[in-house]
Protein backbone atom coordinates (compact mmCIF):
# COMPACT_ATOMS: atom_id res chain seq x y z
CA UNK A 1 0.00 0.00 0.00
CA UNK A 2 1.14 3.53 -0.77
CA UNK A 3 0.25 6.75 1.05
CA UNK A 4 0.83 9.84 -1.09
CA UNK A 5 1.05 13.22 0.60
CA UNK A 6 1.17 15.87 -2.14
CA UNK A 7 2.43 19.42 -1.67
CA UNK A 8 -0.32 21.54 -0.16
CA UNK A 9 -0.06 24.03 -3.05
CA UNK A 10 -0.57 21.38 -5.72
CA UNK A 11 -2.76 18.51 -4.52
CA UNK A 12 -5.46 18.43 -7.23
CA UNK A 13 -3.35 16.42 -9.68
CA UNK A 14 -2.66 13.73 -7.08
CA UNK A 15 -6.36 13.52 -6.20
CA UNK A 16 -7.30 13.27 -9.88
CA UNK A 17 -4.70 10.51 -10.34
CA UNK A 18 -6.16 8.60 -7.38
CA UNK A 19 -9.63 8.89 -8.92
CA UNK A 20 -8.33 7.46 -12.21
CA UNK A 21 -6.63 4.62 -10.31
CA UNK A 22 -9.92 3.84 -8.57
CA UNK A 23 -11.76 3.83 -11.91
CA UNK A 24 -9.11 1.49 -13.32
CA UNK A 25 -9.85 -1.03 -10.58
CA UNK A 26 -6.94 -0.55 -8.20
CA UNK A 27 -7.85 -2.41 -4.97
CA UNK A 28 -9.21 -0.20 -2.18
CA UNK A 29 -6.42 0.94 0.13
CA UNK A 30 -3.62 0.29 -2.35
CA UNK A 31 -3.25 4.01 -3.09
CA UNK A 32 -4.17 6.62 -0.51
CA UNK A 33 -3.87 10.39 -1.01
CA UNK A 34 -3.63 12.53 2.13
CA UNK A 35 -3.66 16.28 1.37
CA UNK A 36 -2.71 18.71 4.09
CA UNK A 37 0.00 20.93 5.48
CA UNK A 38 3.47 19.48 5.83
CA UNK A 39 3.74 20.45 9.49
CA UNK A 40 0.55 18.52 10.21
CA UNK A 41 -0.22 15.76 7.72
CA UNK A 42 3.37 15.30 6.59
CA UNK A 43 4.78 15.20 10.10
CA UNK A 44 2.13 12.70 11.22
CA UNK A 45 2.89 10.38 8.31
CA UNK A 46 6.67 10.41 8.70
CA UNK A 47 6.38 9.62 12.41
CA UNK A 48 3.73 6.90 12.02
CA UNK A 49 4.94 3.43 13.10
CA UNK A 50 2.99 1.76 10.28
CA UNK A 51 5.14 3.35 7.57
CA UNK A 52 7.92 1.04 6.33
CA UNK A 53 9.65 3.29 3.79
CA UNK A 54 9.58 7.04 3.15
CA UNK A 55 10.33 8.73 -0.16
CA UNK A 56 10.46 12.52 0.02
CA UNK A 57 10.93 15.16 -2.66
CA UNK A 58 11.37 18.74 -1.49
CA UNK A 59 13.71 21.17 0.20
CA UNK A 60 16.90 20.31 2.05
CA UNK A 61 15.51 21.80 5.28
CA UNK A 62 12.36 19.69 5.17
CA UNK A 63 14.38 16.63 4.13
CA UNK A 64 16.40 16.91 7.32
CA UNK A 65 13.19 16.91 9.39
CA UNK A 66 11.83 13.92 7.48
CA UNK A 67 15.04 11.98 8.01
CA UNK A 68 15.08 12.80 11.72
CA UNK A 69 11.46 11.67 12.12
CA UNK A 70 12.13 8.43 10.23
CA UNK A 71 15.13 7.71 12.43
CA UNK A 72 12.87 7.41 15.45
CA UNK A 73 11.27 4.31 13.93
CA UNK A 74 14.40 3.19 12.05
CA UNK A 75 12.61 3.54 8.71
CA UNK A 76 14.57 3.67 5.41
CA UNK A 77 14.36 7.00 3.62
CA UNK A 78 14.85 8.01 -0.02
CA UNK A 79 15.43 11.75 -0.39
CA UNK A 80 15.44 13.96 -3.49
CA UNK A 81 16.31 17.42 -2.24
CA UNK A 82 16.74 19.71 -5.18
CA UNK A 83 18.73 20.07 -8.34
CA UNK A 84 20.71 22.49 -10.45
CA UNK A 85 20.89 20.21 -13.45
CA UNK A 86 23.30 21.20 -16.24
CA UNK A 87 22.70 20.66 -19.94
CA UNK A 88 25.91 20.57 -21.99
CA UNK A 89 25.80 21.57 -25.66
CA UNK A 90 28.82 20.57 -27.75
CA UNK A 91 29.93 21.95 -31.17
CA UNK A 92 28.49 19.02 -33.13
CA UNK A 93 24.99 20.15 -32.13
CA UNK A 94 25.26 22.94 -34.72
CA UNK A 95 26.81 20.75 -37.45
CA UNK A 96 23.49 20.49 -39.30
CA UNK A 97 20.22 22.38 -39.35
CA UNK A 98 17.99 19.38 -38.77
CA UNK A 99 15.63 17.66 -36.33
CA UNK A 100 18.48 16.96 -33.91
CA UNK A 101 19.24 20.67 -33.63
CA UNK A 102 15.55 21.42 -33.15
CA UNK A 103 15.44 18.83 -30.37
CA UNK A 104 18.52 20.35 -28.72
CA UNK A 105 16.83 23.76 -28.73
CA UNK A 106 13.77 22.17 -27.13
CA UNK A 107 16.10 20.60 -24.56
CA UNK A 108 17.40 24.05 -23.68
CA UNK A 109 13.90 25.48 -23.34
CA UNK A 110 12.86 22.68 -20.98
CA UNK A 111 14.06 24.93 -18.15
CA UNK A 112 10.56 26.43 -18.26
CA UNK A 113 8.71 23.09 -18.15
CA UNK A 114 5.86 23.27 -15.63
CA UNK A 115 6.90 26.86 -14.85
CA UNK A 116 10.33 25.51 -13.90
CA UNK A 117 8.83 23.80 -10.86
CA UNK A 118 10.53 20.47 -11.59
CA UNK A 119 13.72 19.45 -9.77
CA UNK A 120 15.21 17.96 -12.92
CA UNK A 121 14.60 21.01 -15.11
CA UNK A 122 17.87 21.93 -16.89
CA UNK A 123 18.43 25.13 -14.93
CA UNK A 124 22.06 25.50 -16.04
CA UNK A 125 23.13 25.51 -19.69
CA UNK A 126 26.78 25.03 -20.60
CA UNK A 127 27.44 25.88 -24.25
CA UNK A 128 30.70 25.46 -26.16
CA UNK A 129 32.10 28.89 -26.93
CA UNK A 130 32.44 28.14 -30.65
CA UNK A 131 28.67 27.74 -31.12
CA UNK A 132 27.40 30.07 -28.41
CA UNK A 133 26.26 32.97 -30.60
CA UNK A 134 24.49 30.88 -33.25
CA UNK A 135 22.94 28.50 -30.74
CA UNK A 136 21.65 31.24 -28.46
CA UNK A 137 20.20 33.19 -31.34
CA UNK A 138 17.90 30.26 -32.09
CA UNK A 139 17.32 29.38 -28.45
CA UNK A 140 16.22 32.88 -27.46
CA UNK A 141 13.76 33.01 -30.37
CA UNK A 142 12.24 29.78 -29.05
CA UNK A 143 12.04 31.18 -25.51
CA UNK A 144 10.37 34.34 -26.85
CA UNK A 145 7.72 32.15 -28.50
CA UNK A 146 6.59 30.61 -25.19
CA UNK A 147 2.97 31.57 -24.65
CA UNK A 148 2.09 32.43 -21.07
CA UNK A 149 -1.53 32.37 -19.97
CA UNK A 150 -4.42 30.45 -18.47
CA UNK A 151 -3.17 26.91 -17.66
CA UNK A 152 -6.59 25.52 -18.66
CA UNK A 153 -6.16 26.91 -22.18
CA UNK A 154 -4.61 24.16 -24.38
CA UNK A 155 -2.56 26.77 -26.26
CA UNK A 156 -0.86 27.97 -23.07
CA UNK A 157 2.75 26.81 -22.72
CA UNK A 158 3.51 28.20 -19.26
CA UNK A 159 1.13 29.03 -16.44
CA UNK A 160 1.51 30.73 -13.08
CA UNK A 161 3.76 29.68 -10.21
CA UNK A 162 2.24 27.47 -7.54
CA UNK A 163 1.99 30.06 -4.79
CA UNK A 164 2.70 33.60 -3.69
CA UNK A 165 5.70 32.38 -1.68
CA UNK A 166 7.21 30.66 -4.70
CA UNK A 167 6.58 33.73 -6.87
CA UNK A 168 8.33 35.96 -4.35
CA UNK A 169 11.25 33.55 -4.07
CA UNK A 170 11.76 33.55 -7.85
CA UNK A 171 11.48 37.33 -8.02
CA UNK A 172 14.12 37.63 -5.30
CA UNK A 173 16.49 35.47 -7.37
CA UNK A 174 15.90 37.61 -10.45
CA UNK A 175 17.03 40.56 -8.33
CA UNK A 176 20.02 38.60 -6.99
CA UNK A 177 21.12 37.64 -10.49
CA UNK A 178 21.06 41.24 -11.66
CA UNK A 179 22.91 42.41 -8.55
CA UNK A 180 25.57 39.72 -9.12
CA UNK A 181 26.17 41.12 -12.58
CA UNK A 182 24.48 38.38 -14.61
CA UNK A 183 23.32 39.56 -18.02
CA UNK A 184 19.58 39.19 -18.66
CA UNK A 185 19.27 37.82 -22.19
CA UNK A 186 15.47 37.60 -22.06
CA UNK A 187 12.79 37.97 -19.39
CA UNK A 188 13.94 38.99 -15.95
CA UNK A 189 10.66 40.23 -14.51
CA UNK A 190 7.13 39.27 -13.51
CA UNK A 191 4.86 38.06 -16.29
CA UNK A 192 1.69 39.80 -17.40
CA UNK A 193 -1.50 37.96 -18.35
CA UNK A 194 -4.54 40.10 -19.14
CA UNK A 195 -7.13 37.66 -17.75
CA UNK A 196 -5.27 37.30 -14.46
CA UNK A 197 -3.59 40.61 -13.59
CA UNK A 198 -2.79 39.38 -10.07
CA UNK A 199 -1.56 35.93 -11.13
CA UNK A 200 1.83 34.65 -9.99
CA UNK A 201 3.38 34.79 -13.46
CA UNK A 202 7.12 35.00 -14.11
CA UNK A 203 8.68 35.66 -17.50
CA UNK A 204 10.86 32.81 -18.79
CA UNK A 205 14.30 34.18 -17.99
CA UNK A 206 17.77 33.47 -19.35
CA UNK A 207 20.80 34.76 -17.43
CA UNK A 208 24.35 34.76 -18.72
CA UNK A 209 27.09 34.71 -16.14
CA UNK A 210 29.56 32.39 -14.44
CA UNK A 211 29.13 29.26 -12.35
CA UNK A 212 30.08 30.87 -9.01
CA UNK A 213 27.00 33.11 -9.06
CA UNK A 214 24.13 32.21 -6.75
CA UNK A 215 21.75 31.91 -9.71
CA UNK A 216 24.02 29.12 -10.97
CA UNK A 217 24.42 27.36 -7.63
CA UNK A 218 21.08 27.64 -5.82
CA UNK A 219 17.81 26.01 -6.85
CA UNK A 220 15.35 28.71 -7.93
CA UNK A 221 12.50 26.34 -8.85
CA UNK A 222 11.14 28.67 -11.48
CA UNK A 223 11.42 29.37 -15.23
CA UNK A 224 15.01 30.58 -15.00
CA UNK A 225 18.13 29.17 -16.67
CA UNK A 226 21.70 30.31 -16.11
CA UNK A 227 23.99 30.10 -19.14
CA UNK A 228 27.76 30.06 -19.43
CA UNK A 229 30.34 28.85 -21.95
CA UNK A 230 33.20 26.36 -21.89
CA UNK A 231 36.31 25.97 -24.04
CA UNK A 232 37.01 22.24 -23.87
CA UNK A 233 35.82 18.94 -22.41
CA UNK A 234 37.77 19.31 -19.17
CA UNK A 235 36.27 22.71 -18.43
CA UNK A 236 32.77 21.46 -19.29
CA UNK A 237 33.15 18.55 -16.87
CA UNK A 238 34.48 20.79 -14.12
CA UNK A 239 31.64 23.31 -14.41
CA UNK A 240 28.94 20.64 -14.69
CA UNK A 241 30.11 18.90 -11.51
CA UNK A 242 30.65 22.11 -9.54
CA UNK A 243 27.33 21.96 -7.67
CA UNK A 244 26.06 20.70 -4.32
CA UNK A 245 23.33 18.78 -6.16
CA UNK A 246 23.80 15.52 -8.04
CA UNK A 247 20.30 15.04 -9.38
CA UNK A 248 20.75 14.93 -13.14
CA UNK A 249 22.30 16.37 -16.28
CA UNK A 250 22.00 16.32 -20.05
CA UNK A 251 24.63 15.91 -22.78
CA UNK A 252 23.84 17.16 -26.30
CA UNK A 253 26.26 15.88 -28.93
CA UNK A 254 26.18 13.93 -32.18
CA UNK A 255 29.25 11.97 -31.04
CA UNK A 256 28.07 8.93 -29.04
CA UNK A 257 31.59 8.32 -27.70
CA UNK A 258 31.74 11.84 -26.30
CA UNK A 259 28.30 11.39 -24.79
CA UNK A 260 29.25 8.14 -23.07
CA UNK A 261 32.44 9.67 -21.72
CA UNK A 262 30.57 12.50 -20.08
CA UNK A 263 27.83 10.24 -18.74
CA UNK A 264 30.46 8.15 -16.95
CA UNK A 265 32.25 11.24 -15.64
Amino acid sequence: ACVLKPAEEACLTALAFADLAHQAGLPPGALNVVPGLGAEAGAALTAHPGIHHISFTGSVATGRRVQAAAAENVVPVTLELGGKSPNLFFPSVMAQDDEFLDKAIEGFVMFALNQGEVCTCPSRALIHESIYDDFMERALKRVAAIKQGDPLDPSTMIGAQASSDQFEKIMSYLKIGKEEGAEVLIGGDAGSVEEYPNGYYVQPTVFRGHNKMRVFQEEIFGPVVSVTTFADDDEAMAIANDTIYGLGSGVWTRDIHQGKRFISG
